[in-house]
C-alpha cells in the first residue's frame, strides 16, 4: 500500500507524505540506518509528523566496540534528546505513534535484535508501533509496520507498503 490506507482498524495509520520523508531519510542515509519517529493527533489513528532522528550507534561502537560491536550500517540506536522527545509527547496532544528505521541491502523485517530492543521485562518499552524500510543502493524498497501481539508476546507484521 502506498497510499497510507490501513486494512484494519486499531493500528496508527501513515500518510503518504509521512511515508515519503520517511523514505527520503533513509536515501539520505544509505548506506546507514535511518531512523526516527512519526507522531499524530491524539484522538485518531493517523501518524503524520515525521522526526528524523540522529542514529548514534557509530558513536556508541566508537565508545566501546566490544559492547556496541555493530556500526550504523548494520544497526540504530536513538539519542537521549529523541528518546526524551519520544516519552515527552506520550503525555501530550500528538504521542508517538511509530518508531521507524531502516535496513540496508536486508528487506524490512523486524528482526531479532529489533524485537529485542523493543521490549522490557517482557511487555513493549514504549506504546507504539515499528516501520522497518528496505533501503538499497538503488532506493527504497518498501517497507513494514509491525504491532505487539500480547497472545504471542512479540511483534507481528500488521502491514506492509510500497516504494
Amino acid at each position: 500500500m502506498s497510499d497510507g490506507a490501513r486494512p484494519e482498524a486499531g493500528h496508527p495509520r501513515l500518510t503518504a507524505e509521512a511515508l515519503q520523508a520517511m523514505y527520503a531519510h533513509a536515501r539520505q542515509e544509505y548506506p546507514r540506518e535511518c531512523c526516527g519517529i512519526v507522531f499524530g493527533p491524539r484522538a485518531s489513528e493517523v501518524a503524520d509528523e515525521v522526526r528524523p532522528c540522529r542514529n548514534i550507534q557509530d558513536d556508541l561502537h566508537a565508545e566501546d566496540p566490544v559492547t556496541h560491536a555493530r556500526d550504523a550500517t548494520t544497526a540504530y540506536n536513538l539519542g537521549a534528546s529523541d528518546l526524551f522527545a519520544l516519552q515527552k509527547s506520550l503525555r501530550g496532544d500528538r504521542p508517538a505513534r511509530i518508531v521507524y528505521h531502516s535496513h540496508v541491502n536486508v528487506g524490512a523485517y523486524f528482526s531479532p535484535t529489533d524485537q529485542a530492543a523493543a521490549v522490557f521485562d517482557g511487555e513493549p518499552a514504549y506504546p507504539v508501533e515499528y516501520v522497518v524500510i528496505d533501503a538499497r543502493v538503488d532506493g527504497t524498497k518498501g517497507a513494514a509496520q509491525f504491532a505487539w501481539d500480547d497472545r504471542q508476546k512479540t511483534y507481528v507484521e500488521v502491514d506492509r507498503y510500497d516504494a
